[in-house]
């Protein structure tokens, strides 16, 4: 059975921390995949300031096969074809019943995600099919779910996130620093978030 990390999250845009923590999910042993799955709408979050699902997924596949593991770190658009909003319970579904056979699943999460978990659709099945791994965000607790999840503690930390990216890209700042040189000169390119 391949171990298969799901991370999921709206990757918008995807940055070196989202990479640099599937690198780490690899190089230590927690899985043989992580598959990053562009949500192409989160039900917690306004879909405002989202860029187009499809330029998020192209930039999150440039920032993968950037990856020091290319053939182990992959991007998936399955949420894509699901109904939305999208549901990580729907989407664990579909793909136990069409992968199960092959794929044991685990979720990749920050500790961010932790506090507002129980209002989770069917946070309980997730937590009891499918195992939880959870990596540091600054002034974030996981002590709500501390038994049960797998904390990351020595996972790298990154001190911006994607609306770090959003925010120097709208005041023309430099984010060489933030995102790999792909996905800046697609950014830059097709005028997200400017």
């Amino acid at each position: 059975m391949k171990r298969v990390v799901l991370y999921f999250g709206s990757f918008n845009p995807v940055h070196r921390g989202h990479i640099a923590l599937a690198e780490y999910v690899i190089a230590d042993g927690f899985a043989d995949e992580v598959i990053l799955i562009v949500s192409p709408q989160n039900p917690f979050k306004q879909s405002a300031d989202l860029a187009p699902e499809f330029s998020r997924y192209e930039m999150c596949q440039m920032a993968c096969e950037s990856s020091l593991y290319p053939d182990k770190i992959k991007v998936s658009a399955v949420e894509f074809t699901l109904p939305r909003p999208s549901y990580t319970i729907d989407t664990l579904r579909f793909l136990s019943e069409n992968f199960g056979d092959q794929m044991q699943f685990s979720i990749l999460m920050g500790a961010d995600n932790v506090d507002g978990f129980d209002r989770w659709k069917e946070h309980e099945q997730i937590l009891q099919n499918y195992p939880i791994l959870v990596y540091p965000r600054e002034g974030y607790s996981i002590a709500k779910l501390a038994d049960r999840v797998v904390y990351l503690e020595n996972a790298p930390l990154f001190n911006h996130s994607a609306t770090d990216v959003r925010k120097a890209v709208a005041e023309g700042r430099e984010i060489s620093d933030m995102v790999v040189s792909e996905v800046e000169d697609y950014i830059r390119k097709n005028k997200i978030y400017e």
